[in-house]
């Protein structure tokens, strides 16, 4: 009788400890997230020659990722009087026991819109991943 008395709280103690084990564990399993990466452009289309005050309208060409867990995010820009500097960002995710669709995603003429607000020659530069993999297109800005 004494015995079940001590042995009673002693394994409902155990059995609670044993739960909260069990449940911490599986909270710590990873899960997918998501990081940046630069997409290598393989070309592009914009016009020679275009009208101050237009768009400089540029379409993307490459493959996105290798996997159907990657996606274009944005465009990041900078610009100088000799033109603009382009790079453009992907997602993809990443984690342990990541299932991901199988086909290429593609930039398939993604467009950017640039302002041709100086006249002259505007240099695009479009960096790529690597060292010097920049691709270079000048367009005319006509008055």
């Amino acid at each position: 009788m004494i015995q079940s008395r001590i042995l009673h709280p002693i394994l409902i103690i155990a059995t609670i400890l044993f739960m909260g084990l069990v449940i911490s564990s599986c909270g710590k399993e990873s899960k997918p997230t998501e990081e940046e990466y630069l997409i290598r452009v393989d070309s592009i289309h914009v016009e020679d020659t275009i009208r101050k005050g237009s768009k400089i309208l540029i379409e993307f060409y490459g493959v996105i990722g290798t996997n159907g867990c990657s996606r274009f995010s944005r465009f990041i820009t900078g610009n100088d009087n000799a033109g603009y500097q382009i790079e453009v960002v992907g997602i993809r995710a990443v984690g342990p026991n990541l299932i991901c669709p199988e086909f290429l995603p593609m930039l398939n003429g993604t467009v950017l819109e640039l302002p041709a607000d100086s006249s002259g020659m505007q240099l695009l530069k479009i960096i790529n991943p690597g060292v010097n993999q920049i691709i270079r297109k000048e367009v005319f800005v006509k008055p």
